[in-house]
Protein backbone atom coordinates (compact mmCIF):
# COMPACT_ATOMS: atom_id res chain seq x y z
CA UNK A 1 0.00 0.00 0.00
CA UNK A 2 1.55 3.25 -0.99
CA UNK A 3 0.33 6.59 -0.76
CA UNK A 4 -0.86 8.82 -3.90
CA UNK A 5 1.48 11.25 -5.29
CA UNK A 6 0.54 14.80 -5.17
CA UNK A 7 1.95 17.90 -5.88
CA UNK A 8 1.79 19.05 -2.05
CA UNK A 9 2.90 18.13 1.45
CA UNK A 10 0.69 15.12 2.37
CA UNK A 11 -1.90 14.82 4.70
CA UNK A 12 -2.84 11.98 6.86
CA UNK A 13 -5.72 10.28 5.41
CA UNK A 14 -6.92 6.84 7.86
CA UNK A 15 -6.99 3.91 5.69
CA UNK A 16 -9.96 2.58 4.48
CA UNK A 17 -10.75 -1.36 5.80
CA UNK A 18 -13.70 -2.93 5.46
CA UNK A 19 -16.01 -3.28 8.96
CA UNK A 20 -16.11 -7.11 8.73
CA UNK A 21 -11.71 -7.13 8.41
CA UNK A 22 -10.62 -7.63 12.51
CA UNK A 23 -8.49 -5.92 14.22
CA UNK A 24 -5.15 -7.07 13.13
CA UNK A 25 -6.01 -6.16 9.56
CA UNK A 26 -7.30 -2.60 10.57
CA UNK A 27 -3.99 -2.72 12.59
CA UNK A 28 -2.00 -3.62 9.17
CA UNK A 29 -3.62 -1.22 7.14
CA UNK A 30 -2.81 1.59 9.51
CA UNK A 31 0.39 0.53 10.09
CA UNK A 32 1.34 0.57 6.11
CA UNK A 33 0.01 4.03 5.49
CA UNK A 34 1.83 5.41 8.65
CA UNK A 35 4.62 4.24 7.34
CA UNK A 36 4.27 5.23 3.63
CA UNK A 37 2.82 9.24 5.32
CA UNK A 38 6.43 8.80 6.90
CA UNK A 39 8.22 8.29 4.13
CA UNK A 40 6.32 10.84 2.23
CA UNK A 41 6.87 13.67 4.86
CA UNK A 42 10.50 12.65 5.02
CA UNK A 43 10.64 13.03 1.49
CA UNK A 44 9.22 16.76 0.98
CA UNK A 45 11.36 18.20 4.35
CA UNK A 46 14.57 16.39 2.51
CA UNK A 47 13.30 18.30 -0.58
CA UNK A 48 12.34 21.69 0.99
CA UNK A 49 15.86 21.22 2.60
CA UNK A 50 18.08 20.51 -0.28
CA UNK A 51 15.76 23.01 -2.96
CA UNK A 52 16.66 26.42 -0.32
CA UNK A 53 20.10 25.21 0.47
CA UNK A 54 20.97 25.18 -3.34
CA UNK A 55 18.78 27.93 -3.83
CA UNK A 56 20.81 30.14 -1.27
CA UNK A 57 24.73 29.11 -2.27
CA UNK A 58 23.61 29.45 -6.06
CA UNK A 59 22.32 33.10 -5.22
CA UNK A 60 25.07 33.74 -2.78
CA UNK A 61 27.71 32.90 -5.25
CA UNK A 62 26.36 35.26 -7.61
CA UNK A 63 26.26 37.80 -5.43
CA UNK A 64 30.24 38.95 -5.95
CA UNK A 65 29.65 38.70 -9.73
CA UNK A 66 26.06 40.57 -9.60
CA UNK A 67 27.80 43.40 -7.41
CA UNK A 68 30.95 43.94 -9.87
CA UNK A 69 28.84 44.34 -13.00
CA UNK A 70 27.37 47.18 -14.38
CA UNK A 71 24.14 47.22 -15.02
CA UNK A 72 20.57 49.12 -15.13
CA UNK A 73 18.79 48.19 -11.73
CA UNK A 74 21.80 46.38 -9.91
CA UNK A 75 20.27 47.81 -6.58
CA UNK A 76 17.25 46.20 -7.19
CA UNK A 77 19.05 42.96 -8.11
CA UNK A 78 21.18 42.87 -5.15
CA UNK A 79 18.78 44.26 -2.78
CA UNK A 80 16.18 40.78 -4.17
CA UNK A 81 18.64 38.53 -4.04
CA UNK A 82 19.83 39.44 -0.57
CA UNK A 83 16.16 39.32 0.96
CA UNK A 84 15.76 35.71 -1.00
CA UNK A 85 18.45 34.89 1.12
CA UNK A 86 17.20 36.23 4.15
CA UNK A 87 14.02 34.27 3.35
CA UNK A 88 15.08 31.13 2.68
CA UNK A 89 17.30 31.14 5.41
CA UNK A 90 14.58 31.74 7.76
CA UNK A 91 12.43 29.46 6.52
CA UNK A 92 15.51 26.68 7.18
CA UNK A 93 15.84 28.33 10.27
CA UNK A 94 12.08 28.11 11.52
CA UNK A 95 11.20 25.04 9.91
CA UNK A 96 14.26 22.82 10.56
CA UNK A 97 13.89 20.70 7.47
CA UNK A 98 17.24 19.31 8.15
CA UNK A 99 16.69 17.96 11.35
CA UNK A 100 12.98 16.97 10.62
CA UNK A 101 13.77 15.13 7.73
CA UNK A 102 16.25 12.80 10.11
CA UNK A 103 13.68 12.76 12.72
CA UNK A 104 10.94 11.74 10.12
CA UNK A 105 13.50 9.16 8.02
CA UNK A 106 13.67 7.62 11.49
CA UNK A 107 10.10 7.44 12.83
CA UNK A 108 9.72 5.62 9.47
CA UNK A 109 12.42 2.96 10.04
CA UNK A 110 11.25 2.34 13.47
CA UNK A 111 7.44 1.88 12.22
CA UNK A 112 8.84 -0.74 9.50
CA UNK A 113 10.99 -2.63 11.64
CA UNK A 114 7.71 -2.51 14.18
CA UNK A 115 5.34 -3.86 11.18
CA UNK A 116 7.59 -6.11 9.79
CA UNK A 117 8.05 -7.90 13.76
CA UNK A 118 4.49 -7.74 14.16
CA UNK A 119 4.06 -9.37 10.72
CA UNK A 120 6.26 -11.93 11.85
CA UNK A 121 4.93 -12.58 15.53
CA UNK A 122 1.68 -12.60 13.73
CA UNK A 123 2.69 -15.49 10.78
CA UNK A 124 4.32 -17.23 13.60
CA UNK A 125 1.18 -17.10 16.23
CA UNK A 126 -0.97 -18.19 12.89
CA UNK A 127 1.49 -21.50 12.60
CA UNK A 128 1.63 -22.39 16.21
CA UNK A 129 -2.40 -23.49 15.53
CA UNK A 130 -2.52 -22.39 19.27
CA UNK A 131 -6.35 -22.70 20.91
CA UNK A 132 -6.25 -18.43 21.73
CA UNK A 133 -4.60 -17.99 18.34
CA UNK A 134 -7.79 -15.24 17.75
CA UNK A 135 -6.64 -13.52 21.40
CA UNK A 136 -2.72 -13.66 20.55
CA UNK A 137 -3.51 -12.05 16.85
CA UNK A 138 -5.38 -9.40 18.68
CA UNK A 139 -3.03 -8.96 21.86
CA UNK A 140 0.02 -9.06 19.23
CA UNK A 141 -1.60 -5.82 16.81
CA UNK A 142 -2.54 -3.96 19.79
CA UNK A 143 0.93 -3.70 21.02
CA UNK A 144 1.63 -2.60 17.39
CA UNK A 145 -0.72 -0.48 17.63
CA UNK A 146 0.59 1.10 20.84
CA UNK A 147 3.43 1.49 19.53
CA UNK A 148 2.85 3.50 16.75
CA UNK A 149 0.77 5.47 18.57
CA UNK A 150 3.68 6.35 20.95
CA UNK A 151 5.78 6.83 18.18
CA UNK A 152 3.28 9.71 16.61
CA UNK A 153 2.88 11.44 19.76
CA UNK A 154 6.82 11.55 20.35
CA UNK A 155 7.14 12.96 17.14
CA UNK A 156 4.32 15.70 17.99
CA UNK A 157 6.65 16.51 20.67
CA UNK A 158 9.49 16.69 18.28
CA UNK A 159 8.16 18.84 16.21
CA UNK A 160 6.46 21.31 18.26
CA UNK A 161 9.79 21.41 20.87
CA UNK A 162 11.84 22.10 17.99
CA UNK A 163 8.85 24.71 16.55
CA UNK A 164 9.12 26.89 19.96
CA UNK A 165 12.61 26.26 20.05
CA UNK A 166 12.24 28.45 16.84
CA UNK A 167 10.22 31.04 17.82
CA UNK A 168 12.56 31.68 21.25
CA UNK A 169 15.36 31.63 19.13
CA UNK A 170 13.74 34.86 17.12
CA UNK A 171 12.43 36.74 20.17
CA UNK A 172 16.37 36.62 21.53
CA UNK A 173 17.54 36.33 25.04
CA UNK A 174 15.39 36.73 27.70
Amino acid sequence: MRLARSSGPPKFQPPLVPPDAGFPASVEAYALKVRDFYDLRARWHRRFFRVTSILVILIGAGLPLAAGLKYDGKSVVLALAGVTISVLTALRSFYHWDQLWVMLRNTEIVVHDAYVTWKRKDADIARSAAPDMAALRDQAAQELMTLLLDLRRGEAETFFSALLSSQQAARGPV
